[in-house]
């Protein structure tokens, strides 16, 4: 339920923008998150062993790309503009590989292919 929660003040700003009911936009965002292992990644990155003065902000700013991009990609799947592409299935792909490596620069490399896809 934690998760969930989490999300909700995200969820709320997606239905919002785009005009949708929230429970459309709740399960919009719980899709995306689990079709490209959006929740994986997030966990990978506060896990994952950074060291070094920059080692807290990137892993902020991870967190912060993939909470961005999970509202870009529900929003696309509640507009419809997200069926059908082709590179979805590979990308979901390489998302959860990235996720099973758990470091950041994976993470990182799976983010960018999801917002290719946003």
């Amino acid at each position: 339920a934690a998760p969930r929660l989490a999300a909700a003040p995200a969820v709320v700003r997606l239905a919002t923008a785009i005009g949708a009911a929230p429970a459309a936009a709740a399960s919009a965002w719980r899709a995306v998150g689990e079709g490209f292992a959006l929740d994986a990644l997030r966990a990978a990155a506060e896990a994952a062993r950074a060291t070094g003065p920059f080692a807290a902000r990137a892993k902020a700013e991870a967190l912060a790309d993939l909470a961005a991009l999970q509202s870009r990609l529900a929003g696309a799947a509640l507009s419809g503009s997200a069926a059908g592409d082709p590179r979805a299935a590979a990308v979901a792909q390489l998302a959860r590989e990235a996720a099973a490596a758990g470091d950041l620069v994976a993470i990182g490399v799976a983010a960018r292919a999801l917002a290719a896809l946003a």
